[in-house]
């Protein structure tokens, strides 16, 4: 698709394909719902969501989210992270046949009290009872599952009823706090549970819950970024699935001393073509990614140089064969989303949501 002012996102589908099915390699005994909350990290949920055919469900944050998904023909399992916050979100969540996430006992208050005023009668809901096993975000704490799973199991609206945990630091498999939070889920187990759910990306690929699970969620990984700081996305197989391309719009050819952008934060070295590019933080690309920055230009690799401005950015062209209208990569098939993240402090995942909000939609 093409945004506002040429700068242009490009949504690989194979790639997309290619990363779901190495999700499989790993998790070949579990069922797969992607995680396609935010805009599936900015790359356009319904169009994620119809391309990945094959998953047998999908997760996501909010309410709206999944209904639309249900809306625009989506018939699979919809998981909703962030549940359920009223009566008519619960009347909701059961008319389109969602699974909300029960993270806290006043959502299970909500539910029993629509059952004794009879507004879901007759209807069924299937949830997903959320631990805090270590997170310390969303999730029921420990202590209090034994209850909550007593007083759900005991609702007649509630068809299915299954334990779902969240890793703090899954993106460092050795961290200690991992094998905490399995112990502490392993012990709220009961034989009677049927559905269970533990890993997203990080978590999947280091194979840190080794008991099976009925449900992944994979993120970050589907859309060829490495959840990991110390191996990269090809490392791992994984293959990009955004591109984010931008115009060469000017050449300039100027004088060793002189400074480019703003407080003359870089100053040429020699003699030398700096060419200015129409893309900077107004269209999501990060304003701290620092001098050094990978890109390219018409596939030869190169560096960005200066401060990033709101709408250009100034780029290196020595030894660089480019003119005026010029295609630059930011991120996609010949530089890494996961540097470019590096260089500018932050990580992939903020830089693909914010490019997916500021395009326009994808």
């Amino acid at each position: 698709m093409t945004g506002t002012r040429a700068v242009t996102v490009s949504i690989d589908q194979d790639a997309l394909a290619h990363n779901f099915a190495q999700v499989k390699q790993y998790a070949p005994n579990s069922k797969v719902m992607p995680v396609i909350k935010a805009n599936a990290y900015g790359h356009g949920m319904l169009q994620v969501a119809g391309a990945l055919g094959n998953a047998d469900g999908f997760a996501v944050a909010q309410l709206s989210e999944a209904i639309e998904l249900r809306e625009s023909g989506v018939d699979k399992p919809l998981t909703v992270f962030q549940g359920i916050s009223n009566k008519l979100e619960l009347e909701l969540a059961v008319a389109y046949r969602l699974r909300p996430a029960i993270s806290q006992v006043w959502q299970i208050d909500l539910i029993e009290s629509a059952v004794s005023d009879s507004s879901i009668n007759g209807q069924s809901l299937d949830v997903w009872l959320k631990i805090n096993t270590g997170m310390g975000r969303l999730g029921v704490q420990a202590d209090d599952v034994k209850l909550a799973r007593q007083r759900l199991a005991a609702l007649p609206c509630i068809s299915q009823l299954g334990l779902m945990m969240h890793f703090a630091n899954a993106d460092m498999p050795a961290h200690t706090s991992n094998q905490q939070q399995i112990a502490c889920f392993r012990s709220l187990i009961e034989e009677k549970t049927t559905q269970t759910s533990v890993s997203n990306s990080g978590a999947i690929i280091s194979r840190l819950y080794e008991e099976e699970q009925s449900w992944v969620r994979p993120g970050i990984m589907l859309y060829g970024s490495s959840p990991f700081l110390d191996k990269t996305a090809e490392q791992l197989g994984l293959q990009p699935v955004m591109s984010l391309q931008a115009k060469l719009i000017a050449i300039n050819k100027l004088s060793k001393g002189q400074h480019v952008g703003y407080g003359d934060s870089w100053t040429c070295p020699e003699d030398m073509r700096v060419g200015i590019v129409n893309i900077g933080y107004g269209d999501g690309y990060p304003r701290h990614a620092s001098t050094g920055t990978p890109l390219a230009v018409k596939g030869q690799p190169t560096q960005l140089v200066g401060r990033v401005s709101m709408d250009s950015i100034a780029v290196d062209l020595r030894g660089i064969n480019a003119e005026c209208g010029d295609l630059v990569e930011l991120w996609g098939k010949y530089i890494s989303v996961d540097e470019v993240a590096k260089s500018a402090g932050t990580i992939s995942y903020e830089l693909l949501c914010n490019v997916g909000r500021c395009s326009g939609g994808i």
